[in-house]
């Protein structure tokens, strides 16, 4: 086995969805900056865990391998970043003086859970989830209503219906657990 050609193959595959993983990695966070780094992360690892074989695998399931990587990239960052700033508003963590501030809203969505996301997709019709997770796997619109064999406006039509359910379903869950 030629580790050098493996290593450029992968590094091939790399390059050829870099921009395409930048575009999941923006909707995840929607921040410049945080996307590059993420997928600096995502292919770095890809390059790592894939550099080694001699063939890759098939390119939907190395697309799947770098979205789920990019997903758990980006949900160890938001942890990460949770406890830099539970850690900062700590006295006892932190040697610097702490001067108290009106604290920052939350993102009201944050104290979601990923059962509660579950749960929530489950409640739409299987026709409009189907859409709405081509959509979230990074598919554009042309590219779902050709797969689903449909105009692209009930493509749009769909996932404005999926984004409307979804929103009131995890509000509810949202309220009742301030209340």
């Amino acid at each position: 086995m030629d580790t050098a050609k493996s290593e450029q193959r992968a590094g091939e595959f790399a390059t050829r969805y870099r921009a395409w993983l930048l575009a999941q990695a923006h909707n995840l966070c929607r921040n410049a900056t945080d996307a590059e780094d993420l997928v600096q992360d995502a292919l770095l690892r890809f390059i790592q865990t894939f550099g080694q074989l001699e063939a890759l695998p098939n390119e939907r399931s190395c697309e799947a391998w770098l979205v789920t990587t990019l997903t758990h990239l980006f949900y160890d960052q938001c942890r990460r970043r949770r406890v830099q700033a539970q850690g900062a508003k700590d006295p006892h963590l932190s040697n610097e003086v702490v001067v108290e501030h009106e604290p920052d809203a939350r993102p009201v969505y944050d104290t979601l859970t990923d059962a509660q996301f579950s749960e929530a997709l489950q409640t739409l019709s299987p026709k409009i989830r189907a859409t709405f997770e081509l959509h979230a796997s990074g598919k554009k619109y042309q590219d779902i209503a050709r797969s689903l064999g449909i105009p692209v406006g009930t493509v749009s039509k769909r996932l404005h219906d999926a984004r409307a359910r979804l929103r009131e379903f995890l509000l509810r869950h949202i309220q009742s657990g301030v209340n």
